[in-house]
């Protein structure tokens, strides 16, 4: 990968973590998009130690914070005019409901609409590098997407559920985004990294949550490393054997159960309608 850019979100730690060290390793210049700015230091002095790539970069990240979302995109604009590879990494599992300042739920609004305004702000860098690749983290453990009530106004808040609505969300707008970006050479992809027990993502369960993750990850659990294979492989491979806005397991492409182009649109139209809200916002 060399002389290709990537940005990895989420980088400091786990699964985004190994991603960008193995991506490193393969001489792509990477920037770790990241939220703690200590964490992603130390991160990347121990992949520039390990891998001999000096073309690791630090630049913060808070999905939360529309307006830091936009502070990343004007700083990587002004480093570098093309962006080979985005991978929308980075995701949260928030134990308690918490209304984001424009009126989204936080875990949809790092999950999802963060994610969604990092893309949007990234496509004329993407365009200039294509054919360019966007790879956003999904689940299986994906389910529940009510697009009329993202914010559980209808429902009972539930912290798992509302982590497997924005799962759910990433696969469904990648179907969307791989559309729209088609013309441009532009190729989006979601994938699994399959049951990784040791990444921060579990990091608020209690003591049954932790408990009951052990025994889960005894049955079906994967490694860091083979978390960020599939990350790595779409990533860096030459030919990826699969449609375009495909789901995507072990290398290989999985039939995605909610495949619905009305839903697709739907959603697309309702992160649009919380970015609409950002722009007046930040012209305010």
């Amino acid at each position: 990968m060399k002389n290709k850019v990537v940005i990895i979100t989420g980088a400091n730690k786990g699964i985004g973590k190994e991603a960008a060290k193995q991506i490193a390793k393969l001489g792509a210049k990477v920037y770790m998009a990241c939220r703690s700015l200590d964490s992603a230091n130390q991160a990347k002095e121990e992949i520039i130690k390990e891998t001999g790539n000096q073309n690791v970069f630090v630049i913060h990240l808070d999905l939360a914070d529309m307006n830091s979302v936009k502070s990343f995109a004007d700083e990587f604009k002004q480093r570098e005019n093309k962006l080979d590879v985005l991978i929308n990494n980075a995701g949260i599992w928030t134990k308690s409901k918490q209304i984001f300042e424009l009126g989204v739920e936080m875990t949809f609004a790092v999950n999802v609409v963060g994610q969604h305004f990092l893309t949007n702000l990234l496509i004329e860098e993407l365009k200039n590098a294509a054919p360019s690749r966007i790879i956003n983290v999904a689940s299986h453990y994906a389910s529940g997407l009510k697009i009329d009530d993202i914010n559980f106004g209808k429902r009972k808040f539930n912290e798992t559920l509302a982590y497997k609505q924005t799962k759910q969300a990433n696969r469904i707008l990648t179907r969307e985004w791989a559309r729209r970006l088609e013309k441009y050479n532009i190729s989006v992809y979601s994938l699994t990294p399959g049951f990784v027990p040791s990444t921060e993502l579990f990091r608020e369960q209690n003591v049954v949550g932790k408990f009951l993750l052990k025994v889960f990850a005894l049955i079906e659990g994967r490694t860091i490393e083979e978390g960020a294979d599939t990350i790595v492989w779409l990533a860096s491979t030459d030919k990826i054997n699969g449609s375009k806005g495909g789901f995507f397991n072990q290398r290989k492409e999985e039939k995605c159960k909610f495949f619905n182009s009305e839903d697709e649109r739907r959603l697309w139209e309702k992160c649009e309608e919380f970015l609409t809200a950002v722009k007046e916002n930040q012209l305010k």
